[in-house]
């Protein structure tokens, strides 16, 4: 078996990234792919390609890298798109509007108009000594 090289780049690196079980999973998927569309689409002939596909995913998987390599690279990319769109969507739909509304209830949390002001600082000063409950629940 092939050790990993750290200095491999570049599009080789990219086309080995797929391990074997990876390209197991991904012959797995295509089994599974088979048989939905062999039962839910009433076509009994992909039952034959089904099963040509489990012997191979289970005698030969490293034929399945190439497209592993793909499937996997796919979906790494729209994890990424997606997890950004969302988080997006959660903070223009959830913070903004809560912000505004604190904003025109002239709620100032972080004291902002105090040190504008002119005050030196706006932290709160903690009088007395800090005992160990303290820091159990420090907010």
């Amino acid at each position: 078996m092939e050790q990993a090289n750290p200095k491999r780049s570049g599009l080789k690196a990219w086309l080995l990234s797929a391990t074997k079980d990876q390209a197991r999973d991904t012959g797995m998927a295509m089994v599974l792919i088979c048989l939905l569309f062999a039962y839910l689409g009433q076509r009994p002939s992909l039952v034959p390609l089904a099963i040509i596909l489990l012997l191979l995913t289970m005698a030969v998987p490293q034929l399945f890298r190439p497209l592993a390599v793909f499937w996997f690279g796919l979906s790494h990319i729209m994890g990424n798109v997606v997890s950004k769109v969302i988080l997006s969507v959660i903070f223009f739909l959830l913070v903004t509007p809560i912000g505004l509304i604190r904003r025109w209830a002239g709620k100032d949390a972080m004291q902002v108009r105090k040190w504008k002001q002119g005050r030196d600082s706006v932290f709160t000063a903690r009088e007395g000594v800090i005992l160990p409950e303290d820091l159990n629940n420090p907010y």
